[in-house]
């Protein structure tokens, strides 16, 4: 049995039982201020349940890609491969599923992004274009906005959408920091903010290698290049008003390298890949309820291909109010990556076979 949620459901031999490998109990809440700062998953979460998604035999799943908690408690998912977006219920029921492949209205290459409106809309990204998608609650073809530039990043920001997006060419001039994030209202862009915090004159090869970790959190949106600490916050007209977070001994920053420098990585007797999995990234931030999850991890060195596949390693939760670090070096399950957050933390037990299941857990300081 499930702490705090319905029986155990049936899982693979790989994973006999979530209960038992994350070591799971109804034990009592711990208090942050007491709690050592390295903790055992165990320690910070409580398993709510585990989802297995159901699955169309004649529309399968290829692997699974951006995820998003719906407000009636559903979820909308992206498929990392194929251009499909697919729905299901709280209870991971199959409810509906959209896309071709395509350059034409309402088709995909590669979806990067989703996100819900408030309304109910689904707003698709897709990098290879710029434009938005809009797709109805239940996936039907709603409308189609033009951008000035290709989205990497779509998330509801209150009532509006925030967009991750490069506007103009970022290759003019080595000094051009342009601002990657964008406020869109039904009127139109409210504001643009967050600039690249370093160029490839500074940093060669750093624009390769960063993605930027993007959260919101009611009106507030936290951000930063994957690469380097700390947190950016912005504040709802766009402004920043702080930043916060740091790395803990265990992270393994990138060096700042010179130009040629991975043109001669044999010659130090390393290749491209073992190169990238010797420094951690921020893949990933969420807001969960009041805090704030960073998940950490290693670049893939058997995935060299655009984008670059981040093996998920360990979580870090912040206090979205103060800022203040809690845990740190929070390992995850071995092949398992974090999904999103929302009213729970979501974490794909195994992120590339079938059947695929999802754990919610809860945070223990909330109960």
């Amino acid at each position: 049995m499930i702490c705090g949620g319905p029986a155990l459901l049936p899982v693979s031999m790989r994973v006999v039982c979530v209960g038992i490998l994350l070591g799971l109990g109804c034990g009592d809440a711990e208090d942050p201020a007491q709690a050592p700062v390295a903790a055992a998953l165990e320690e910070v979460f409580v398993v709510e349940s585990v989802m297995p998604l159901g699955e169309n035999p004649a529309d399968s799943i290829a692997e699974i890609g951006v995820f998003v908690e719906r407000r009636d408690g559903g979820y909308v998912i992206g498929d990392r491969f194929l251009p499909r977006v697919r729905t299901y219920d709280e209870e991971g029921r199959l409810e509906a599923a959209f896309g071709r492949f395509g350059d034409g209205p309402f088709e995909f290459r590669r979806i990067t992004a989703v996100a819900e409106m408030p309304s109910g809309r689904v707003a698709v990204a897709d990098f290879s274009n710029s434009h938005l998608t809009y797709l109805t609650g239940s996936l039907a073809p709603d409308t189609m906005v033009a951008l000035p530039g290709a989205a990497r990043n779509v998330l509801a920001l209150g009532s509006d959408l925030l967009v991750h997006m490069i506007v103009g060419d970022p290759n003019e001039g080595v000094f051009g920091h342009p601002r990657l994030l964008h406020r869109v209202t039904p009127a139109g862009l409210a504001w643009s903010s967050y600039e690249l915090p370093f160029s490839d004159f500074e940093r060669p090869y750093w624009s390769s290698f960063a993605d930027y970790a993007v959260a919101t959190g009611g009106d507030s949106t936290y951000v930063t290049s994957g690469l380097t600490y700390p947190i950016t916050v912005i504040d709802g007209s766009g402004e920043t008003v702080g930043t916060f977070g740091t790395p803990s001994a265990s992270f393994r920053p990138i060096p700042v390298l010179e130009q040629g420098a991975l043109a001669n990585l044999g010659s130090y007797g390393t290749t491209l890949g073992e190169f990238l999995a010797s420094f951690d990234v921020i893949d990933r931030i969420d807001a969960v309820g009041a805090y704030l999850v960073l998940t950490r991890g290693r670049y893939n060195p058997e995935r060299l291909m655009f984008p670059l596949e981040v093996l998920h390693t360990s979580l870090e939760v912040y206090d979205r109010g103060t800022g203040t670090k809690l845990y740190e070096d929070v390992p995850l399950l071995d092949g398992s990556s974090v999904l999103g957050g929302g009213r729970f933390l979501y974490l794909l037990l195994d992120m590339y076979a079938p059947p695929w299941r999802i754990a919610k857990l809860r945070f223990r300081v909330q109960d």
